[in-house]
């Protein structure tokens, strides 16, 4: 009777003993002197499948090891705009970044939002929080960098009037995109390689989200409807060469290689507006230049910045 007991204590203790290791704060990464815990590890992996449930098709491995890199980017970043401001989590405009969110989940309202993240402990405060420190990060790097921006507004206004097909029906096309850089030829392959394998494994949306560079990996790489007028010819040659379904051949771009995910086409009448084509191409050739110095900026203080890696 008593050695029952004594084994039964035995397994008691060993299963305490793994609830208490599973629930231990280790520290897996330090970032100059700040730390990132396996738990925020977890919390991060929660909050990336939240918003991208396709990355359920990745091992497990793979997810943590994509939790990881998200949460020091996101750590290098804040650390960095807290040099210049004071990162503003009321900001009344972030409401329409959750709206766009939970509706891209096919998600009616904040009610329903709410109740989907609490299946993955979070709320909409934690939604709010991450999209807080991007406004803050884009806020930055357009004060840093507007001066730097050179559009061609004359060339633009000579290319729009030549792209404006005379007929009443335009072409649109609903895109995503994953944008990647590479120092060589080898490291070019090796990333292109592993961008292909995600898509296969699971979708282009998840691929983007782990692999774009890009402002819209965000949002899983969308773009959105674009019509023609508003792309530029290396991008239109390419894209006209896809069905739906097709992901293009990279791109070269300034700012590295473009993949393009065809997911619709439509024609749609034309309402021909020269003046507000012009504004939109614009932003666009402007928002692509801050993206540019975006990266280059993130690269610069990321070399500066001590990362230990338990």
């Amino acid at each position: 009777m008593f050695k029952k007991i004594f084994i039964l204590l035995v397994i008691i203790n060993s299963l305490s003993n793994l609830v208490i290791a599973e629930n231990k704060h280790e520290i897996i990464i330090k970032i100059n002197n700040q730390i990132i815990t396996n738990f925020d590890i977890q919390k991060e992996t929660k909050y990336l499948l939240a918003l991208n449930p396709s990355l359920n098709n990745f091992s497990t491995k793979r997810i943590k090891e994509i939790s990881k890199n998200s949460l020091i980017r996101e750590k290098i970043k804040e650390n960095e705009i807290l040099k210049y401001y004071k990162i503003n989590y009321e900001d009344p405009e972030l409401t329409k970044f959750v709206i766009n969110i939970y509706k891209r989940l096919n998600i009616e309202n904040e009610v329903e939002f709410n109740n989907y993240l609490s299946k993955f402990d979070m709320n909409i405060n934690t939604i709010i929080e991450k999209i807080a420190v991007e406004r803050a990060w884009n806020k930055m790097i357009f004060e840093k960098f507007e001066k730097q921006i050179v559009v061609n507004e004359l060339k633009i206004k000579e290319d729009l009037e030549k792209k404006l097909d005379k007929s009443k029906i335009q072409t649109s096309y609903l895109i995503s995109e994953i944008l990647f850089q590479s120092k060589n030829e080898k490291e070019f392959q090796e990333t292109y390689n592993d961008i292909i394998k995600a898509v296969k494994e699971s979708s282009f949306k998840s691929a983007a989200s782990i692999y774009s560079i890009s402002d819209s990996s965000i949002n899983s790489g969308e773009v959105g409807w674009v019509k023609k007028n508003e792309i530029s010819d290396s991008i239109y040659n390419e894209l006209n060469k896809l069905n739906i379904g097709d992901i293009s051949q990279p791109i070269k771009v300034a700012s590295g290689f473009l993949i393009i995910y065809l997911e619709d086409v439509k024609k749609v009448e034309q309402k021909i507006n020269t003046a507000e084509d012009f504004k939109k191409i614009v932003m666009t050739e402007k928002n692509r230049q801050l993206n540019e110095y975006s990266i280059i900026y993130y690269k610069k203080i990321k070399k500066q910045i001590f990362i230990n890696e338990k």
